[in-house]
């Protein structure tokens, strides 16, 4: 027979697997580093996409001024200029995706783990309840 607390453990985790469980059994594919590294490559990627596309909407707000300096200007000092910003900009944003991800795996294993563990208890439960009947 089912007990109350059985119930309410069995809901738990269909509550689970159909919600939270759906993305968190997606990081038993990875290993931890595996998973922290695409995601930072995927960051990487946007990032570049995403200051490129500042960069040019700022050569295009001041083309006017870039048309009239365009033989006294030091393209290189602009270049530089350029870079360096990026660096910093995707220096940050990497730090913070490594620090992220690597949160939310450790975060999403622990919640696998306490998942298998209330199946390993629904398991026993029912192991003991057929041992019972058996005798």
């Amino acid at each position: 027979m089912l007990s109350e607390e059985k119930i309410k453990l069995m809901t738990k985790l269909a509550v689970y697997e159909k919600h939270t469980g759906k993305k968190t059994m997606k990081l038993t594919k990875f290993f931890q580093m595996d998973y922290v590294g695409w995601n930072m490559l995927k960051t990487g990627v946007a990032i570049t996409i995403g200051y490129l596309m500042v960069a040019a909407a700022y050569v295009l707000y001041h083309l006017e001024r870039f048309v009239e300096e365009i033989y006294t200007m030091d393209y290189m000092a602009l270049v530089k200029e350029f870079a360096s910003k990026y660096v910093v900009v995707l220096g940050g944003y990497m730090i913070a995706t490594f620090l992220f991800y690597n949160v939310k795996y450790l975060q999403g294993m622990k919640s696998l783990k306490r998942y298998q563990k209330n199946l390993k208890r629904i398991e026993a439960d029912s192991e003991e309840n057929v041992k019972s009947r058996e005798v």
